[in-house]
């Protein structure tokens, strides 16, 4: 589809672009006439090779991303977990109780029962919801679904 030709040419063209971009740029800085020369030297007028300025933008790029991602939180939080419940489920659950449907409680022996005794059944069930139960999957984002399912857990094996 392409000949060599042609994709000389389009290498040709990025180079020029590129090394007109490096040229405004050095021309619109504040730097001074022998750090000028000096960069255009370097960059201007040697050859110039756009996958190592590639290599170097998606390098960049990615030290750049690790540096101001936030990071994977290693425990839940309960604190949150609470505020979350008290604003979000404490109309049908306070104190561990059901207001809907009262044997299916959130007491530590009614989740086993039922098969909710894990943190990751608890947290499909509040994503999901299930019966009379609604989906806060569009509600609340993951984090808080994680950490009001831990301060559920937590609350069952306190007892409420």
């Amino acid at each position: 589809m392409f000949d060599s030709v042609s994709i000389a040419t389009t290498e040709c063209h990025w180079s020029i672009i590129a090394k007109f971009v490096v040229y405004r740029v050095c021309r619109l800085s504040s730097l001074s006439d022998r750090q000028r020369r000096a960069f255009e030297e370097t960059f201007v007028r040697t050859p110039f090779d756009m996958k190592k300025l590639v290599g170097i933008v998606c390098i960049a790029l990615a030290a750049i991303t690790m540096l101001f991602s936030a990071p994977a939180s290693a425990e839940p939080d309960l604190a949150v977990g609470k505020q979350v419940f008290a604003a979000n489920c404490v109309a049908c659950h306070k104190g561990g109780a059901n207001l809907v449907i009262a044997n299916k409680n959130l007491q530590k022996a009614t989740l086993a029962q039922y098969g909710m005794d894990s943190m990751e059944a608890i947290q499909t069930q509040i994503t999901k919801g299930k019966n009379a139960m609604p989906a806060f999957a569009g509600r609340l984002d993951p984090n808080q679904i994680e950490s009001v399912a831990a301060y559920v857990f937590a609350q069952a094996d306190a007892g409420w």
